[in-house]
């Protein structure tokens, strides 16, 4: 079973672990982008979560 690279969301250190960070004990996250496609079937989910975390950093910005 191939084993993938991971980064932890707190740290920003890299990790082959599956579960957490072995320093911080916090999550990890996948460090590939997903494959691109034309014909992206969660592209309005992506872009949904994308905005969220837009307005979570910068609350200053308008909502269209």
């Amino acid at each position: 079973m191939p084993t993938h690279l991971k980064r932890c969301t707190k740290c920003m250190n890299y990790t082959i672990s599956e579960a957490n960070c072995k320093n911080c004990n916090s999550p990890v996250e996948n460090v590939y982008p997903p494959r691109f496609s034309l014909q992206d079937k969660y592209q309005d989910y992506r872009m949904e979560h994308f905005r969220k975390k837009m307005h979570e950093k910068f609350p200053d910005l308008k909502k269209k």
